[in-house]
């Protein structure tokens, strides 16, 4: 999920021997001073992904999972292959970011089967307070939208890892004691990420200023729904995944939600975008107009400079 560390997470795995993308995406000073570290092409090639089926990446609905099975699926498959050569060729091991993978998964797996590339799946957890946050500060979003985008990407992201080896961390005890979250996350999916790791490099990369957004007493309770997923996620952070049927039960619940307000919501969303586009057009005008009015309050300017001082006109007779 967005705004949950994965920058962080995915610059220690880097740093413990894991392969980066060849053409990352450039450090952002109000966003991500420190780096993505991520795929420029990937990251568009999702969004692209995403917008062939209706969506963008601050959805909060569920993508349809007929999708994938499509013939426009198999399109991006392609694709994403010869991406993945491009970026990474023949590293051995590789390590792939993007908050999008978490609705995106099911496009991947094929992909990665074909290369006899065997998925380990890693999942960081941020309390939805501090994504929530985050995402205000960076994008403007609301609390409720921000902590339901969270719900979402987290479900999806789960459901369809099942079956795959996979590991939870927690943002804030990667932060808190960078070396014990490595060495069990590689436990988790056998991988020994600390033989290599280079201590002081990853040291001096975590720090605590990466956590601009800290849940206090003063936060609000999460909604139920949201609070289900979370406790469910930390606990498999402690490497004891509840039964998934409790996180099923949420998302039929939530499913059952949205065939009623769902309609409500994507005409509000569409009379929205229609209204901003007016807006933008009306804001377009102005800023026209205003330009034609300063051209022709400079011309009258220079036209004056040449008036003759009309005390200084006059004739002989």
């Amino acid at each position: 999920m967005h705004r949950s560390g994965t920058s962080a997470l995915t610059r220690v795995i880097a740093l413990c021997g894991a392969g980066l993308p060849r053409h990352l995406m450039p450090a952002s000073e109000n966003v991500n001073a420190t780096g993505f570290w991520e795929s420029q092409a990937l990251v568009d090639f999702h969004d692209e992904v995403l917008a062939a089926t209706g969506s963008t990446w601050s959805d909060v609905r569920h993508l349809p999972p007929a999708w994938f099975a499509g013939e426009a699926a198999l399109k991006f498959h392609h694709r994403l292959g010869a991406l993945l050569d491009i970026e990474y060729g023949d590293m051995p091991l590789i390590v792939v970011k993007d908050p999008r993978l978490c609705r995106l998964l099911p496009l991947w797996l094929p992909v990665l089967r074909e290369r006899n590339i065997t998925p380990r799946v890693v999942i960081p957890v941020r309390h939805p307070h501090e994504v929530a946050a985050s995402l205000e500060r960076r994008e403007g979003f609301d609390q409720a939208r921000a902590i339901a985008l969270w719900q979402t990407h987290m479900l999806d992201a789960e459901r369809d890892s099942r079956g795959l080896v996979r590991g939870f961390v927690a943002y804030n005890a990667l932060l808190a004691d960078w070396e014990t979250e490595i060495a069990r996350l590689g436990d988790a999916i056998g991988i020994d990420l600390v033989a290599t790791v280079d201590r002081d490099a990853v040291s001096r990369f975590l720090s605590a200023g990466l956590r601009h957004h800290v849940v206090g007493p003063g936060d609000a309770a999460l909604p139920e729904w949201v609070a289900g997923v979370y406790r469910w996620m930390m606990a498999a952070v402690s490497g004891q995944e509840p039964p998934c049927g409790d996180l099923d039960g949420i998302a039929a619940a939530m499913a059952q939600a949205n065939a009623y307000y769902g309609p409500v919501v994507a005409a509000l969303e569409t009379e929205l975008a229609t209204r901003m586009t007016e807006r933008q057009h009306w804001i377009d005008t102005a800023v026209d107009r205003y330009a034609i009015i300063e051209d022709l309050r400079r011309e009258i300017e220079r036209l004056s400079a040449f008036q003759p001082d009309a005390a200084g006109v006059g004739s002989n007779s």
